[in-house]
């Protein structure tokens, strides 16, 4: 979502200019429970599938459309009805993955219908891990990721391309989505 990108094939985008993390992952206070804040340079969708694959079955997803590009579509947050198969999941987030990670306009959430834990990708291509921390961090460890401070480049662009507004139509009638207004903390 940093940088320009431009289109190949049929609808997967490649980027040409992106900003890269470098797979690094932190672990953060919060007034909470600690988070993990996790970076990847790329294949974040790939990267949530893994973690929620750490639950029990049972998953809830969160659309959170924050610039609406088309007229019919209101802003706001959109959740499947559930709980979901970990097969519903993972056939969504692969049918929409090059949308959800090449486009500025949501955050997307993986959420556990049991209270294993909750993933947040935002619109920064930042996952936000909530739940056991121990065990995202051995993982990611065991799949080459290194602690250090992840920080969001200053200053920064997100693009909202127009050739993706096809899949945000797409994705919208995927499921019957519960939609409900943003949260302060969406923005």
């Amino acid at each position: 979502m940093f940088g320009p990108l431009t289109k190949f094939g049929q609808g997967a985008y490649e980027a040409v200019k992106r900003f890269s993390y470098g797979n690094i992952f932190q672990i953060e206070k919060t007034t909470g429970p600690d988070r993990l804040v996790i970076a990847p340079n790329e294949n974040q969708i790939d990267i949530l599938l893994l973690l929620a694959g750490l639950w029990d079955e049972g998953y809830f997803l969160l659309y959170i459309l924050l610039v609406p590009r088309l007229s019919k579509r209101e802003q706001g947050r959109y959740q499947s009805s559930g709980p979901l198969s970990f097969k519903e999941a993972e056939d969504f987030c692969t049918a929409f993955k090059p949308f959800l990670e090449t486009d500025g306009r949501h955050h997307f959430w993986i959420g556990s219908a049991n209270g294993n834990g909750t993933l947040v990708y935002d619109q920064h291509n930042v996952i936000y891990a909530y739940g056991d921390t121990a065990r995202y961090i051995e993982f990611l460890k065991q799949i080459g990721f290194k602690e250090d401070s992840v920080s969001i480049p200053v200053p920064h662009s997100h693009y909202y391309h127009a050739q993706n507004d096809k899949f945000e139509d797409e994705l919208m009638e995927y499921w019957e989505w519960k939609w409900s207004p943003l949260q302060p903390s969406d923005e």
